[in-house]
Parts: structure tokens; C-alpha cells; sequence
């Protein structure tokens, strides 16, 4: 599987639908490597296992398609939502900010998508997962309104210019126009409801 540059230091595994498998980030400070999902195929496996360096991997939430190579690969550390620690039985959660001298900013990510999601800042880049995804409800797309909002609030906080959210093409986004596309989704919400439907 090839490894694509998005910046220095900043790379990505892109996802798969056979095997479904999330995309995978990977950031390079000295000797570490901070890997972002560790997604489900063994490509994907194999290509974290011979990235060289010390290896922390973040899991911005419990899906399989990101979590599914979370026994097949090796690190050093590793850091999630509280949710997706008791799901996978360990991890270090992630409930509030966490900076790291590097550089690198883990940060919970409300969403709709999945409880207890995370995300990761380095270098003007924001690695999101499915944080800014729907759910889905009575087989519609769905976002919680007040978690829509709290998402808005956390994205606009975030220094970073570009955003990365998996299994989207362009996976590369400007933060602007995906913060834009949210706005105008919570602009249809009903007061009197909890959910939007979308």
C-alpha cells in the first residue's frame, strides 16, 4: 500500500471498501511516528508495522474500519475516546485537550457519527476521522443538533487551515468550507426538535 504525502511530516494510507478500511494518518516528529486509525486491511497493518521509529497511535473512534488492525500492529502508546478504551479494553482516554511538546493536539470531537470521538492537530492540519459525519436514524442521515453545534464550535477553535476526514475524496479539505457545510445544516433545525434530518 502506498504511503501519500500530504505535507512534511505529515502522510496518510488512503481507505479501501475491500476490505472496508478507514484512511490512516500518519505524523513524523523526530523519532516518532503519530499514527491516526489503524484501519482494518493487512495492507494497511503491514505498512504501519514497517513505518521505522517509536509509534503512538490515536483511534478517533471504536468503528472497525478504523479500529480493526488495533492487535495487528505495534506501538508505543496509544490514546482514544474513553468510550473506545472500554470498548477495546485499553488506551489512554483522551477527555480533554492533550498538547504534546512536539506539537501534536488530541482533542475530543463531538459528534453524531460515534461516541466519543477524537482528533488530532499538527502543522496547520486537522486529522477528524468520521467526527463530522451523520448518523443514521429510521434509514435517514441525522445529525444531534446540540452535538452539531458543540462540533462547529470545537472545528472553529482548531488553528488548523486544512482538515482530513476519512473515506471522503477529496480527503484533504479547507476547515472553512467543511465548518460552511455544517452551518448550513444546523441553519435547517427545527427549535422544537433534538435531530436534523438530512
Amino acid at each position: 500500500m502506498e504511503i501519500r504525502r500530504i505535507a512534511d511530516q505529515i502522510f496518510y494510507l488512503p481507505a479501501t471498501e475491500k476490505p472496508l478500511s478507514a484512511d490512516v494518518g500518519i505524523v513524523c516528529c523526530g523519532e516518532e511516528r503519530w499514527i491516526f486509525d489503524v484501519g482494518a486491511s493487512e495492507e494497511a497493518a503491514a505498512a504501519v508495522n514497517g513505518l521505522p521509529g517509536h509509534k503512538k497511535v490515536v483511534l478517533s473512534h471504536f468503528h472497525p474500519d478504523h479500529t480493526g488492525n488495533i492487535a495487528s500492529v505495534k506501538y508505543d502508546a496509544l490514546y482514544a475516546g474513553a468510550y473506545t478504551c472500554k470498548k477495546l479494553g485499553t488506551g489512554e482516554a483522551v477527555c480533554e485537550q492533550r498538547y504534546f511538546e512536539n506539537g501534536i493536539h488530541l482533542f475530543p470531537l463531538p459528534s453524531s457519527h460515534a461516541k466519543g470521538c477524537v482528533g488530532l492537530e499538527y502543522g496547520g492540519y486537522a486529522f477528524l476521522g468520521d467526527g463530522t459525519y451523520s448518523a443514521a436514524k429510521g434509514g435517514r442521515a441525522v445529525y444531534n443538533a446540540g452535538l452539531l453545534r458543540e462540533l462547529i464550535v470545537t472545528l472553529e477553535e482548531l488553528s488548523a487551515e486544512w482538515v482530513l476526514q476519512s473515506h471522503r475524496e477529496p480527503f484533504l479539505c479547507l476547515k472553512a468550507e467543511v465548518v460552511a457545510e455544517l452551518r448550513e445544516i444546523y441553519a435547517r433545525r427545527d427549535v422544537k426538535e433534538p435531530y436534523i434530518f438530512v
